[in-house]
């Protein structure tokens, strides 16, 4: 079996297992996610998320004119450091203004730019910047969160990096160097990598003995990320 049919194969045996969750594909709202709260799970950040909506709206300009003390109501709600998130929230929707569409512009732009023009944002570094590129539909950039991260590293798909950021290149390269293209593959991947890091492949506790990939895995998780 290749390299590039076994990934294929990881990823198909883990989309069976788990659904792909609905993320906004505007990039300013997927930016907005990503700031919505710290360190929330899932759940809680789509209730964030849904209620900022509901409550404020996701025009950049119903943000900025709305009352600071509503902004910091729904702040709270999101963790620690509610003022820092909304001076966030501000700053996110002042570079949004600076651009008449900020959506068009940003798909518009060619891949360098436009990813330095994400790199902009409160809390968005290369990382960030490849999961919204992805998720919008933007450029189908090979994106990898933590978790699943961590799952290509104990399956043997790349060696670990002294640092955070030589390992996400790594695992960046994995999907680069095997071809993969498909924006809509790279996006599944990303979302059941990332599931199955947080529901079995956990970081301190891995759950190998029920892993759907335990026969293909290299069992590498004495080192973790």
């Amino acid at each position: 079996m290749t390299p590039r049919a076994r990934l294929i194969d990881i990823v198909a045996a883990l989309a069976e297992r788990y659904p792909i969750p609905s993320l906004p594909a505007d990039p300013f709202q997927l930016i907005l996610w990503e700031n919505i709260g710290y360190l929330v799970d899932d759940e809680r950040r789509r209730r964030l998320f849904d209620a900022f909506e509901r409550e404020v709206g996701l025009d950049p300009r119903a943000i900025l004119s709305a009352d600071p003390k509503h902004l910091l109501r729904l702040a709270q709600a999101g963790g620690m450091r509610p003022e820092t998130r909304v001076e966030r929230w501000r700053a996110i929707t002042h570079i949004v203004l600076e651009s008449d569409d900020f959506s068009a512009t940003v798909r518009g732009l060619p891949l360098k730019a436009a990813r330095a023009l994400l790199k902009r944002f409160p809390t968005i570094g290369d990382p960030g910047a490849d999961k919204i590129l992805l998720l919008s539909g933007i450029a189908a950039t090979p994106a990898l969160e933590s978790n699943g991260l961590r799952v290509l590293a104990r399956l043997g798909c790349f060696a670990e990096g002294a640092s955070y950021d030589r390992s996400y290149k790594a695992g960046v390269a994995v999907l680069t160097r095997e071809g993969a293209t498909d924006g809509a593959w790279l996006a599944t991947a990303f979302h059941v990598l990332r599931e199955h890091g947080k529901a079995l492949c956990r970081r301190g506790e891995p759950n190998c003995v029920v892993c759907p990939l335990d026969a293909v895995c290299w069992h590498i998780a004495v080192r973790t990320l």
